[in-house]
């Protein structure tokens, strides 16, 4: 779990690129669900079984990412 946990944390996915951590989501529910599949969107969408009653779990994928323009001489980030 510590490696997997790592692992999606290091992945980049800043708004609009996240198709790595899509990846990393995508071939770790392979491994337990029925049905996994990326969307045009870039969503990743996993099923499990075939009942009537359905749970959806819901997160972002995406990071904050800033655009630094200029780093003072006193270390500060100018956006």
């Amino acid at each position: 779990m510590d490696a997997l946990l790592k692992k999606i944390l290091e992945a980049p996915g800043i708004p609009g690129y996240e198709s790595q951590i899509a990846k990393i989501m995508h071939d770790e529910l392979k491994k337990t669900c029925d049905e996994v599949q990326i969307d045009n969107f870039g969503n990743v969408i996993a099923r499990k079984g075939k009942g009537k009653k359905k749970i959806m779990l819901a997160a972002h994928m995406d990071e904050i990412g800033l655009m630094v323009k200029h780093i003072t001489k006193e270390g500060f980030c100018i956006l």
